[in-house]
Protein backbone atom coordinates (compact mmCIF):
# COMPACT_ATOMS: atom_id res chain seq x y z
CA UNK A 1 0.00 0.00 0.00
CA UNK A 2 1.14 3.51 -0.83
CA UNK A 3 0.17 5.64 2.19
CA UNK A 4 0.11 9.42 2.61
CA UNK A 5 0.03 10.83 6.15
CA UNK A 6 -1.19 14.36 6.86
CA UNK A 7 0.97 15.61 9.74
CA UNK A 8 -0.25 17.87 12.56
CA UNK A 9 0.33 21.58 12.05
CA UNK A 10 2.03 22.50 15.33
CA UNK A 11 5.54 21.56 16.43
CA UNK A 12 4.43 20.03 19.73
CA UNK A 13 1.69 18.02 18.04
CA UNK A 14 4.17 16.75 15.45
CA UNK A 15 6.38 15.51 18.29
CA UNK A 16 3.42 13.82 19.95
CA UNK A 17 2.60 12.13 16.64
CA UNK A 18 6.00 10.42 16.42
CA UNK A 19 4.92 7.24 18.27
CA UNK A 20 2.14 6.83 15.68
CA UNK A 21 4.49 7.62 12.79
CA UNK A 22 6.95 5.01 14.06
CA UNK A 23 4.17 2.44 14.53
CA UNK A 24 2.83 3.05 11.03
CA UNK A 25 6.25 2.48 9.48
CA UNK A 26 7.60 -0.36 11.60
CA UNK A 27 4.38 -2.12 12.60
CA UNK A 28 2.67 -2.57 9.23
CA UNK A 29 4.39 -4.89 6.76
CA UNK A 30 1.87 -4.04 4.03
CA UNK A 31 3.21 -0.52 3.49
CA UNK A 32 5.36 -0.17 0.38
CA UNK A 33 5.72 3.60 0.49
CA UNK A 34 5.03 6.25 3.15
CA UNK A 35 4.78 9.94 2.28
CA UNK A 36 4.57 12.61 4.98
CA UNK A 37 2.56 15.71 4.09
CA UNK A 38 2.88 18.76 6.27
CA UNK A 39 3.69 22.39 6.80
CA UNK A 40 7.33 23.55 6.91
CA UNK A 41 7.78 23.70 10.71
CA UNK A 42 6.67 20.12 11.48
CA UNK A 43 8.75 18.87 8.58
CA UNK A 44 11.85 20.58 9.95
CA UNK A 45 11.28 19.17 13.44
CA UNK A 46 10.85 15.62 12.11
CA UNK A 47 13.86 15.82 9.81
CA UNK A 48 16.24 12.92 10.36
CA UNK A 49 13.63 10.35 11.39
CA UNK A 50 13.71 7.24 9.17
CA UNK A 51 10.01 6.42 8.85
CA UNK A 52 9.07 7.97 5.50
CA UNK A 53 10.09 7.50 1.89
CA UNK A 54 9.04 10.92 0.59
CA UNK A 55 7.59 14.23 1.74
CA UNK A 56 5.28 16.95 0.44
CA UNK A 57 5.46 20.42 2.00
CA UNK A 58 2.54 22.81 1.79
CA UNK A 59 1.13 26.07 3.08
CA UNK A 60 -2.58 26.78 2.61
CA UNK A 61 -1.98 29.93 0.53
CA UNK A 62 1.51 29.31 -0.78
CA UNK A 63 2.66 30.90 -4.03
CA UNK A 64 5.72 30.02 -6.03
CA UNK A 65 7.82 26.90 -6.50
CA UNK A 66 8.77 24.34 -3.88
CA UNK A 67 5.74 24.55 -1.57
CA UNK A 68 2.21 23.56 -2.59
CA UNK A 69 -0.95 25.40 -1.71
CA UNK A 70 -4.15 23.47 -0.94
CA UNK A 71 -5.26 22.96 -4.54
CA UNK A 72 -1.75 22.25 -5.73
CA UNK A 73 -1.30 19.67 -3.00
CA UNK A 74 -4.54 17.92 -3.95
CA UNK A 75 -3.39 17.76 -7.58
CA UNK A 76 0.02 16.39 -6.59
CA UNK A 77 -1.55 13.75 -4.36
CA UNK A 78 -3.79 12.70 -7.24
CA UNK A 79 -0.77 12.52 -9.54
CA UNK A 80 1.14 10.28 -7.11
CA UNK A 81 -1.75 7.79 -6.92
CA UNK A 82 -1.75 7.08 -3.20
CA UNK A 83 -3.84 4.11 -2.08
CA UNK A 84 -4.76 5.72 1.24
CA UNK A 85 -4.36 8.94 3.19
CA UNK A 86 -4.37 9.02 7.00
CA UNK A 87 -5.34 12.34 8.58
CA UNK A 88 -3.53 13.04 11.84
CA UNK A 89 -5.11 16.47 11.56
CA UNK A 90 -8.68 17.17 12.67
CA UNK A 91 -9.48 20.08 10.38
CA UNK A 92 -12.14 20.30 7.71
CA UNK A 93 -9.63 21.81 5.26
CA UNK A 94 -7.23 18.84 5.31
CA UNK A 95 -10.15 16.45 4.84
CA UNK A 96 -11.18 18.55 1.85
CA UNK A 97 -7.66 18.25 0.39
CA UNK A 98 -7.82 14.48 0.79
CA UNK A 99 -11.27 14.37 -0.83
CA UNK A 100 -10.22 16.57 -3.76
CA UNK A 101 -7.15 14.36 -4.32
CA UNK A 102 -9.38 11.39 -5.07
CA UNK A 103 -7.35 9.03 -2.86
CA UNK A 104 -9.54 5.89 -2.52
CA UNK A 105 -9.13 5.42 1.25
CA UNK A 106 -9.44 8.55 3.41
CA UNK A 107 -9.04 7.77 7.10
CA UNK A 108 -9.49 10.04 10.10
CA UNK A 109 -11.58 10.94 13.10
CA UNK A 110 -15.26 11.58 12.39
CA UNK A 111 -15.39 15.12 13.78
CA UNK A 112 -15.73 18.79 12.90
CA UNK A 113 -18.19 18.28 10.07
CA UNK A 114 -15.87 16.34 7.77
CA UNK A 115 -17.26 12.80 8.00
CA UNK A 116 -18.73 12.86 4.50
CA UNK A 117 -15.25 13.44 3.05
CA UNK A 118 -13.83 10.33 4.73
CA UNK A 119 -14.21 6.74 3.60
CA UNK A 120 -13.11 5.29 6.96
CA UNK A 121 -14.45 7.24 9.90
CA UNK A 122 -12.76 6.49 13.21
CA UNK A 123 -15.25 7.32 16.01
CA UNK A 124 -14.22 10.07 18.40
CA UNK A 125 -15.58 8.07 21.33
CA UNK A 126 -14.93 4.34 21.42
CA UNK A 127 -15.63 2.70 24.76
CA UNK A 128 -13.35 4.38 27.30
CA UNK A 129 -11.38 6.21 24.60
CA UNK A 130 -12.21 9.78 23.63
CA UNK A 131 -10.12 11.57 21.01
CA UNK A 132 -11.17 14.98 22.37
CA UNK A 133 -9.96 14.39 25.93
CA UNK A 134 -7.38 11.58 25.77
CA UNK A 135 -3.67 12.47 25.65
CA UNK A 136 -2.79 13.51 22.11
CA UNK A 137 -0.19 10.74 21.84
CA UNK A 138 -2.84 8.10 22.51
CA UNK A 139 -5.30 9.67 20.07
CA UNK A 140 -2.73 9.59 17.27
CA UNK A 141 -1.84 6.01 18.13
CA UNK A 142 -5.49 5.00 17.88
CA UNK A 143 -5.42 5.99 14.21
CA UNK A 144 -2.38 3.75 13.71
CA UNK A 145 -4.23 0.99 15.53
CA UNK A 146 -7.04 1.34 12.97
CA UNK A 147 -4.51 0.28 10.33
CA UNK A 148 -3.45 -2.77 12.34
CA UNK A 149 -0.21 -1.44 13.81
CA UNK A 150 1.35 -2.37 17.14
CA UNK A 151 0.84 0.73 19.31
CA UNK A 152 2.47 -0.46 22.52
CA UNK A 153 5.44 1.95 22.31
CA UNK A 154 4.21 5.42 23.31
CA UNK A 155 7.59 7.17 23.57
CA UNK A 156 8.13 10.26 21.45
CA UNK A 157 11.27 10.38 19.35
CA UNK A 158 13.33 13.02 17.53
CA UNK A 159 16.88 13.17 16.27
CA UNK A 160 19.28 16.02 15.61
CA UNK A 161 21.07 16.02 12.27
CA UNK A 162 24.78 16.67 11.82
CA UNK A 163 23.91 20.14 10.55
CA UNK A 164 21.88 20.79 13.71
CA UNK A 165 24.85 19.74 15.84
CA UNK A 166 27.26 21.93 13.89
CA UNK A 167 25.01 24.96 14.37
CA UNK A 168 24.94 24.20 18.10
CA UNK A 169 28.72 23.94 18.20
CA UNK A 170 28.94 27.34 16.50
CA UNK A 171 26.58 28.80 19.10
CA UNK A 172 28.59 27.31 21.98
CA UNK A 173 31.76 28.93 20.64
CA UNK A 174 30.04 32.28 20.13
CA UNK A 175 28.68 32.50 23.67
CA UNK A 176 31.67 30.87 25.39
CA UNK A 177 29.93 27.77 26.72
CA UNK A 178 31.97 24.70 27.69
CA UNK A 179 31.16 21.17 26.54
CA UNK A 180 31.86 19.54 29.90
CA UNK A 181 29.75 21.88 32.02
CA UNK A 182 26.24 21.30 33.40
CA UNK A 183 23.95 22.94 30.83
CA UNK A 184 20.38 24.00 31.54
CA UNK A 185 18.11 25.30 28.79
CA UNK A 186 15.24 27.60 29.74
CA UNK A 187 12.34 28.36 27.42
CA UNK A 188 9.94 31.01 28.71
CA UNK A 189 7.98 31.79 25.55
CA UNK A 190 5.11 30.19 23.65
CA UNK A 191 4.37 30.96 20.03
CA UNK A 192 0.69 30.06 20.20
CA UNK A 193 -0.57 31.74 23.37
CA UNK A 194 0.27 34.75 25.54
CA UNK A 195 -1.23 32.91 28.52
CA UNK A 196 1.50 30.25 28.37
CA UNK A 197 4.41 32.67 28.76
CA UNK A 198 6.45 32.77 31.96
CA UNK A 199 7.47 36.18 33.38
CA UNK A 200 11.05 37.30 32.86
CA UNK A 201 11.78 38.10 36.52
CA UNK A 202 11.04 34.51 37.53
CA UNK A 203 13.34 33.21 34.80
CA UNK A 204 16.14 35.57 35.86
CA UNK A 205 15.87 34.46 39.47
CA UNK A 206 15.97 30.76 38.60
CA UNK A 207 18.85 31.14 36.14
CA UNK A 208 21.00 33.08 38.63
CA UNK A 209 20.44 30.56 41.40
CA UNK A 210 21.26 27.60 39.15
CA UNK A 211 24.41 29.34 37.98
CA UNK A 212 25.47 30.19 41.53
CA UNK A 213 24.52 26.97 43.33
CA UNK A 214 25.49 24.41 40.67
CA UNK A 215 27.93 26.25 38.43
CA UNK A 216 25.51 25.66 35.58
CA UNK A 217 25.65 27.46 32.29
CA UNK A 218 22.10 28.49 31.42
CA UNK A 219 20.96 29.05 27.86
CA UNK A 220 17.80 31.07 27.28
CA UNK A 221 16.09 29.42 24.32
CA UNK A 222 14.21 31.50 21.78
CA UNK A 223 12.79 31.51 18.30
CA UNK A 224 12.74 34.63 16.12
CA UNK A 225 9.62 35.99 17.84
CA UNK A 226 11.10 35.63 21.35
CA UNK A 227 14.57 37.02 20.61
CA UNK A 228 14.05 40.30 22.48
CA UNK A 229 12.61 38.54 25.53
CA UNK A 230 15.54 36.11 25.73
CA UNK A 231 18.04 38.92 25.30
CA UNK A 232 16.32 40.87 28.08
CA UNK A 233 16.62 37.90 30.46
CA UNK A 234 20.35 37.69 29.68
CA UNK A 235 20.75 41.43 30.30
CA UNK A 236 18.88 41.39 33.61
CA UNK A 237 20.73 38.29 34.86
CA UNK A 238 24.10 39.97 34.24
CA UNK A 239 26.01 36.69 34.52
CA UNK A 240 28.49 35.42 31.88
CA UNK A 241 27.13 31.90 32.30
CA UNK A 242 23.56 32.97 31.45
CA UNK A 243 23.28 33.59 27.72
CA UNK A 244 20.57 34.05 25.13
CA UNK A 245 20.29 32.25 21.79
CA UNK A 246 19.25 35.62 20.39
CA UNK A 247 22.83 36.43 19.47
CA UNK A 248 22.50 34.12 16.46
CA UNK A 249 21.49 35.74 13.18
CA UNK A 250 19.36 32.76 12.25
CA UNK A 251 17.26 30.71 14.69
CA UNK A 252 16.06 27.64 12.77
CA UNK A 253 14.30 24.72 14.42
CA UNK A 254 17.35 22.56 13.74
CA UNK A 255 19.36 24.76 16.08
CA UNK A 256 16.70 24.26 18.75
CA UNK A 257 17.00 20.49 18.33
CA UNK A 258 20.77 20.65 18.61
CA UNK A 259 20.63 22.87 21.71
CA UNK A 260 18.08 20.66 23.45
CA UNK A 261 20.02 17.51 22.57
CA UNK A 262 23.11 18.98 24.26
CA UNK A 263 21.24 20.07 27.41
CA UNK A 264 21.26 18.28 30.76
CA UNK A 265 17.97 19.74 32.00
CA UNK A 266 15.23 21.75 30.30
CA UNK A 267 12.82 24.17 31.98
CA UNK A 268 10.05 25.09 29.59
CA UNK A 269 6.56 26.42 29.20
CA UNK A 270 4.00 24.15 27.55
CA UNK A 271 5.23 24.82 24.02
CA UNK A 272 7.13 23.24 21.14
CA UNK A 273 10.57 23.17 22.83
CA UNK A 274 9.08 21.27 25.77
CA UNK A 275 7.87 18.49 23.47
CA UNK A 276 11.12 18.47 21.52
CA UNK A 277 13.13 18.08 24.73
CA UNK A 278 10.95 15.20 25.93
CA UNK A 279 11.27 13.51 22.53
CA UNK A 280 15.06 13.82 22.88
CA UNK A 281 14.78 12.03 26.26
CA UNK A 282 15.84 14.97 28.41
CA UNK A 283 14.68 15.65 31.98
CA UNK A 284 12.09 18.41 31.62
CA UNK A 285 10.33 20.72 34.07
CA UNK A 286 7.14 21.80 32.32
CA UNK A 287 5.28 24.92 33.40
CA UNK A 288 1.52 24.72 32.83
CA UNK A 289 -0.94 27.57 32.82
CA UNK A 290 -4.19 27.44 30.83
CA UNK A 291 -3.82 23.91 29.45
CA UNK A 292 -4.35 20.68 31.39
CA UNK A 293 -1.18 18.55 31.64
CA UNK A 294 -3.30 15.46 30.98
CA UNK A 295 -3.98 16.48 27.36
CA UNK A 296 -0.29 16.40 26.50
CA UNK A 297 0.88 13.62 28.78
CA UNK A 298 4.18 12.07 27.70
CA UNK A 299 5.79 8.68 28.22
CA UNK A 300 9.57 9.23 27.93
CA UNK A 301 11.72 10.36 30.86
CA UNK A 302 9.12 11.34 33.49
CA UNK A 303 8.44 15.08 33.44
CA UNK A 304 8.12 17.32 36.44
CA UNK A 305 4.88 19.15 35.63
CA UNK A 306 4.18 22.32 37.61
CA UNK A 307 0.74 23.90 37.79
CA UNK A 308 -0.86 26.04 40.50
CA UNK A 309 -4.24 24.32 40.27
CA UNK A 310 -6.23 27.54 40.45
CA UNK A 311 -10.01 27.42 40.26
CA UNK A 312 -9.87 28.94 36.78
CA UNK A 313 -7.44 26.28 35.49
CA UNK A 314 -7.48 24.87 32.92
CA UNK A 315 -9.37 27.41 30.84
CA UNK A 316 -7.75 26.45 27.54
CA UNK A 317 -7.73 30.08 26.39
CA UNK A 318 -5.04 31.96 24.48
CA UNK A 319 -6.04 35.16 26.29
CA UNK A 320 -6.85 35.13 30.02
CA UNK A 321 -10.65 35.57 30.37
CA UNK A 322 -10.12 37.09 33.83
CA UNK A 323 -7.33 39.37 32.57
CA UNK A 324 -4.85 38.43 35.29
CA UNK A 325 -2.95 35.39 33.95
CA UNK A 326 -2.13 34.36 37.52
CA UNK A 327 -1.64 30.74 36.47
CA UNK A 328 1.74 31.71 35.01
CA UNK A 329 2.52 34.99 36.80
CA UNK A 330 2.20 33.36 40.22
CA UNK A 331 4.15 30.22 39.26
CA UNK A 332 7.15 31.61 41.08
CA UNK A 333 10.84 30.85 41.00
CA UNK A 334 10.74 29.04 44.35
CA UNK A 335 8.60 26.22 42.94
CA UNK A 336 10.70 25.86 39.83
CA UNK A 337 13.96 25.87 41.77
CA UNK A 338 12.64 23.17 44.09
CA UNK A 339 11.80 20.96 41.10
CA UNK A 340 15.20 21.61 39.49
CA UNK A 341 17.03 20.91 42.74
CA UNK A 342 15.22 17.60 43.16
CA UNK A 343 16.19 16.45 39.66
CA UNK A 344 19.80 17.56 40.01
CA UNK A 345 20.28 16.01 43.44
CA UNK A 346 18.73 12.68 42.42
CA UNK A 347 20.96 12.25 39.35
CA UNK A 348 24.58 11.22 40.02
CA UNK A 349 25.41 12.02 36.38
CA UNK A 350 24.16 15.59 36.68
CA UNK A 351 25.88 16.03 40.03
CA UNK A 352 29.20 15.08 38.42
CA UNK A 353 28.68 17.67 35.69
CA UNK A 354 27.96 20.41 38.22
CA UNK A 355 31.01 22.33 39.38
Amino acid sequence: MKLAIMLPNWIGDACMATPALRALRTGNSGLEHVCWIGRPAPMMVLEGLPWCDSTLVYKPRARGAGIFNRRGLAREMKRRRFDAVLLLTNSLSTAAIAWLSGVPRRIGYARDGRSMMLTERVPVIDGQRNARTDPCIDSYLRLADHLGCDISDRRMELTATQHDRQMTEDLWKKIGFRNNCLTIVMNTGAATADTKRWPNHHAVSVAKRLSKDYGAQVLIHCGPAEREVADAIQHDADDPKIRSMGCMTSLPLGLSKGVLERSDLVISTDSGPRHMAVALNKPVISLFGPISPSLTRTYNVPEATLSLGLECQPCGKYKCPLKHAKCMKDLDSRRVLAAATKILQESPTLQRRAS
